[in-house]
């Protein structure tokens, strides 16, 4: 395997492997090829209470021994509910993929990044399913640095650099007009999208990890939408103030907004760490006439 650059996040993430929307993991994974592995590990509707249950299966193992982080949750009850209802199917899969719940079979990959993306689902309406109280969401972003970051961690991996991404804002006019067309509850609104982006910015501070602001980036084009003179192309967007320009229902990214968020990624890396950067790592496999001149 060669080395890693892996994502981690909600459907910001699982949507970006799309190709027709420019999905900003699609762009990296052609910015990267055959130098990096960029893997795709966005799990829609998921909040980072779910995320922590799961993020054992996805973080490379450094160490087996059991500790406090020893995967629980979902993770647990999948493997339980699989081993008990379907017996014949986990003994077949165990014996010819013993490690089938871990991202990295037998032996760790060296992931060089981690990119952190959550917030949107966090920050839904209080009522909702997928929300987190904010205190909770900053412990499960904490909890995430130091599965890298702990030397008890069965991830330890100091060497592993760690960027945050804001959750972009959310569009409430947008979300206004989805939830009238499709008759459905509105659980997201921008105010609160606001604390959990901020929040996320206190974390990063808090580990010294830098963090890409895409929330407040697409506030600063949307208000310059909004303030555009009459008659000219943006002005067409202000019905939904703007965000309509970077966002596809007022929550996703559209193709221009994956494409802002994928730029912001290339010069986080350049700016933080220059030998990160495409062509700085050395191709896992010599250009084609080197290898046999």
């Amino acid at each position: 395997m060669y080395d890693v650059l892996l994502i981690f996040g909600d459907s910001h993430t699982q949507y970006a492997h799309d190709p027709d929307v420019d999905g900003f993991v699609a762009l990296l994974a052609r910015l990267y090829q055959r130098q990096m592995d960029v893997l795709n590990r966005g799990f829609s509707g998921y909040n980072t209470t779910g995320a922590r249950r799961i993020v054992h299966t996805v973080l490379p193992l450094t160490s087996r021994p059991p500790s406090k982080y020893s995967p629980a949750g979902v993770y647990r009850w999948v493997s339980n509910y699989t081993m008990h209802a379907l017996p014949g199917i986990y003994n077949r899969t165990k014996t010819i993929w013993p490690d089938r719940d871990y991202t990295f079979p037998d032996k760790p990959g060296q992931m060089r990044l981690c990119i952190i993306f959550f917030g949107t689902n966090d920050a839904t309406i209080e009522s909702s399913s997928q929300h987190t109280p904010l205190d909770q969401f900053a412990d499960n972003l904490r909890y995430f640095v130091s599965l890298l970051n702990d030397p008890s961690s069965p991830h330890y991996s100091p060497t592993t650099k760690i960027l945050f991404i804001t959750p972009p804002p959310t569009g409430d006019r947008m979300v206004e007009e989805k939830a009238r067309l499709w008759d459905h509850p509105i659980t997201t609104m921008n105010n609160s999208t606001k604390k959990y982006a901020d929040m996320v910015r206190k974390v990063a501070n808090e580990v010294d990890a830098p963090y890409v602001d895409l929330y407040a980036r697409i506030e600063a084009l949307a208000r310059r939408a909004r303030r555009a003179t009459p008659g000219t192309q943006a002005n067409a967007t202000v019905d939904f103030e703007g965000y309509d320009r970077y966002l596809i229902d007022g929550v996703h990214l559209n193709g221009l907004g994956n494409q802002l968020l994928y730029n912001m990624l290339r010069y986080s890396i350049s700016f933080h760490w220059p030998e990160l950067f495409p062509d700085t790592p050395p191709r896992a496999v010599a250009p084609w006439p080197a290898k046999f001149i």
